[in-house]
């Protein structure tokens, strides 16, 4: 199970929302303005003329503001409008009325036309035996319209999804970072994961997020489209720390239970030698590490391996963890650790279960029959990368730049599986590399409709982080 949080970044609006009214006349032209046909911006008035003073009310010597709102569209026209306050109902019939008559231009954003909402301030001002508004005080008129206010988007049904069957006995807590716009119905459109702890989180999560709904964002009367920044989190399986640091086979170095727990929050799984696995080739790698006071992995080192790769993929995915730290009498500490690396390999002539998908892929991979990305429905895209991390021995070697060539294939889910490394500059950031894309998710691929499983390589690039 799952529960979200989330808050709201207003996409869509512009940052100056106002229509600067210039010193009026009766029956006023256009007042003078740059030209914002090409030029994103606010809206702005054409044409305009102020409203009359109701003549009961002049008598009266009743004055005072109010407010029109309005909407103006894409064409610059007004579609909606209405009082939102007045002193007295007949100022506010006046304002409203004449304020039905002004023409905009509309406002802009990228260099297109967009609908905005707007709250008109007017000032009527009392004035013994004048029939109209007194042009010798027209100038109180210089309040200008402005944007009115944002009501963020709020949530109405927030499903949760479904902790990922794969990491139940890992008892991992998930947490899954996403930005996503929200059209002006409420409804999130191409939601992208920006962070997550574990890449076996995300299917489940984006599953959860196509079933949210919320009510709109909404700038006065008019709904507009948002960016929602949110979270899903995913933590009812989780034990407590020395669970989940037995759990994921991680033990002090004697192999025994560490005296201080740290928490994993940030984990990847070791990928799989490519030529191992197509070989049916199974084995194991022991790694010690620190958990320093920071949370951060330190001194990493290989203490055994069954096959060299196996070392180095183990190696790789460590270095990208990240845990909550250990505490002493209430202060951080580094906590020297041991982690025990398991690859069991799927057997060459194994038959493929139609419910194990992961070993129908590895015996297509085996037998050269997955295809390349041609002929799609559509091109391939993105909802989550995460970068390689910089090998660390390579930060204490001269710090090179590098490169690595990684092919991998895309699954019938999304996923990326079975990455490849075709070449690196240095061994390092093969495997850095590997790592990274392994925990990558596209949207699935299909073709003539159909979910289809593609191969892809891709180059990345290594920069130093600077010192």
């Amino acid at each position: 199970m799952s529960s979200g949080r989330f808050c709201f970044a207003t996409a869509g609006l512009l940052g100056v929302l106002g229509v600067a009214l210039l010193e009026p006349a009766r029956a006023a032209q256009a007042p003078a303005h740059p030209d914002n046909s090409l030029v994103d911006g606010t809206a702005m008035v054409a044409s305009w003329t102020p409203p009359v003073y109701p003549p009961d009310a002049l008598k009266e010597k009743i004055g005072g503001r109010t407010i029109v709102r309005i909407i103006v569209d894409e064409r610059g026209a007004i579609t909606e409008a209405r009082i939102l306050k007045a002193a007295d109902p007949r100022l506010g019939e006046a304002a409203l009325a004449a304020v039905k008559t002004w023409k905009f231009s509309p406002a802009m954003e990228n260099q297109k036309p967009i609908a905005s909402c707007l709250d008109v301030p007017l000032n009527f001002i009392a004035a013994a035996g004048n029939k109209s508004w007194p042009p010798s005080l027209m100038t109180e008129m210089s309040n200008q319209p402005s944007a009115a206010s944002i009501t963020a988007a709020a949530p109405k049904t927030t499903p949760p999804g479904e902790y990922p069957a794969v990491l139940s006995e890992r008892k991992l807590s998930g947490l899954v970072r996403f930005v996503s716009p929200v059209d002006r119905e409420g409804r999130l459109t191409g939601p992208r994961i920006v962070a997550t702890s574990h890449a076996d989180f995300v299917l489940p999560a984006l599953e959860a997020l196509a079933r949210w709904e919320f009510t709109p964002a909404m700038q006065g009367d008019l709904a507009v489209a948002t960016e929602l920044v949110g979270e899903v989190t995913f933590d009812e399986i989780a034990g407590n720390r020395a669970e989940v640091l037995a759990a994921n086979g991680i033990t002090g170095p004697d192999g025994a239970a560490p005296a201080a727990n740290p928490q994993p929050v940030v984990a990847a799984d070791p990928v799989w030698p490519h030529e191992l696995l197509m070989q049916g080739t199974s084995g194991e790698a022991l790694v010690e590490f620190t958990v320093g006071a920071g949370g951060g992995v330190e001194d990493l080192k290989l203490r055994s391996a069954s096959q060299p790769e196996f070392g180095r993929a183990a190696l790789a995915a460590l270095e990208t963890w990240h845990f909550k730290p250990a505490l002493s009498e209430g202060r951080t500490v580094a906590v020297p650790l041991l982690k025990k690396v398991e690859f069991i390999a799927v057997p060459v002539g194994a038959t493929a279960d139609t419910k194990d998908e992961w070993i129908a892929l590895v015996r297509a991979a085996r037998a050269g029959s997955i295809g390349e990305a041609r002929g799609l429905d559509e091109k391939l895209t993105p909802v989550f990368r995460v970068p390689p991390v910089y090998p660390a021995a390579l930060l204490a070697a001269g710090r090179p730049k590098g490169a690595a060539e990684i092919e991998f294939v895309i699954a019938r889910d999304g996923r990326a599986r079975l990455p490849r490394i075709l070449s690196a500059t240095q061994e390092e950031f093969g495997w850095a590399a590997a790592t990274a894309v392994a925990q990558w998710v596209f949207r699935a691929p299909r073709r003539g409709g159909q979910a289809v499983e593609v191969r892809v390589r891709i180059p990345i690039n290594f920069v130093p982080p600077e010192l």
